[in-house]
């Protein structure tokens, strides 16, 4: 198992260097490109499937701070903090979707 980790790892590395050729072409530390690897792999590890009723508020409805309860729908999307706040967000979807 060690060793597979270990692979796995070395390749991940192999391949994000590939990509975004932080070292080569930036002349960041390695140090940079592990928090640079470490910040990635906690966004895309807030990729989620949800799926349920939202609460929105809806300028046009009359009151626009009273929410409205929408029908449920299934929402994939990657939240801002899984330990703090496990939901998407409409304003930064955008943000995420640069790297997916």
């Amino acid at each position: 198992l060690a060793s597979a980790l270990q692979s796995k790892s070395s390749a991940f590395s192999e391949r994000f260097e590939q990509v975004f050729q932080l070292q080569r072409n930036q002349g960041l530390t390695l140090e940079h490109v592990h928090f640079a690897q470490a910040a990635m792999s906690a966004l895309l590890g807030g990729l989620g499937y949800f799926y349920g009723s939202s609460k929105v508020k809806v300028a046009d409805k009359g009151n626009a701070d009273t929410p409205v309860l929408t029908p449920p729908r299934p929402l994939f999307t990657a939240v801002p903090s899984r330990s703090f706040f496990p939901r998407g967000f409409l304003w930064d979807e955008g943000f995420h979707q640069l790297l997916v």
